[in-house]
């Protein structure tokens, strides 16, 4: 295994739609989806994974709290021990990739106003040639006018790309529209919390709204919800002609 944020993204997704539709997700199921998130070794693969299993299982734990804190102990060591593996052999975030991405978002808006961090930068604006320069490891990523330009793609984080592009009310604007788009299709508002909160932890390391696996995950919701609408209808009328 690969650290793969955006398919974890995908099937966190399944897992949760799974629960929705069935009220519960056997053990057996919540063992092979936890362990395939372990060995992905990501670590905000690994937040996803505590924030969607704390939502399925949020009945037991509440009822079971005293039994399930040794097996949360286990798996926050196992957490830790994958984390640490992934910055270096000890637990500093610092050390971190992502870490570096932040500082350079922070370093390009030390001189924002309280206005640029509403509504963001000025359209298509590159990043500094600093910047650049210090992420030339990410190549594949620069302009392709191949003059060493780079642009906010390259901070990986949906949440800074956006924020640097388009400010917070872009960001609350994406989210809202999606909350709106769950709500539409008949799924109750702690889902589409569960849903966004997916998204939003995955924007926090790579593309999530903007991935073609979030789209994949929240179509099966939307093409479900459709079906059972359609066949609603169905028996309505057939209620109705009868």
């Amino acid at each position: 295994f690969y650290e793969n944020n955006f398919e974890l993204m995908f099937l966190a997704l399944l897992l949760y739609l799974y629960f929705v539709l069935k009220g519960k997700v056997e053990f057996i199921y919540q063992f092979i989806i936890g362990l395939t998130f372990l060995l992905s070794a990501s670590i905000s693969g690994l937040i996803i994974l505590f924030f969607v299993l704390f939502f399925i299982n949020y009945n037991i734990i509440v009822k079971k709290i005293f039994y399930l804190v040794p097996i949360f102990v286990a798996l926050c060591l196992v957490a830790a021990s994958v984390i640490a593996q992934r910055t270096g052999g000890e637990i500093d975030l610092t050390k971190n990739v992502r870490f570096k991405f932040l500082l350079i978002f922070l370093n390009e808006t030390k001189d924002w106003n309280f206005f640029d961090f509403l509504v963001g930068s000025d359209r298509i604006s590159a990043l500094s040639r600093e910047a650049c320069s210090s992420l030339s490891y990410w190549q594949s990523l620069f302009s392709y006018k191949n003059d060493g330009t780079c642009y906010s793609v390259i901070l990986h984080s949906y949440i800074l790309r956006v924020i640097y592009d388009h400010g917070v009310l872009g960001l609350f604007f994406i989210i809202g529209y999606l909350f709106k788009l769950i709500k539409v299709a008949k799924y109750k508002s702690k889902h589409a919390f569960v849903i966004i909160g997916v998204v939003f932890i995955n924007g926090l390391s790579v593309s999530s709204f903007n991935s073609i696996y979030f789209i994949m995950g929240l179509l099966f919701f939307l093409v479900i919800s459709r079906q059972d609408e359609e066949v609603n209808q169905y028996k309505k009328a057939f209620v109705i002609n009868f």
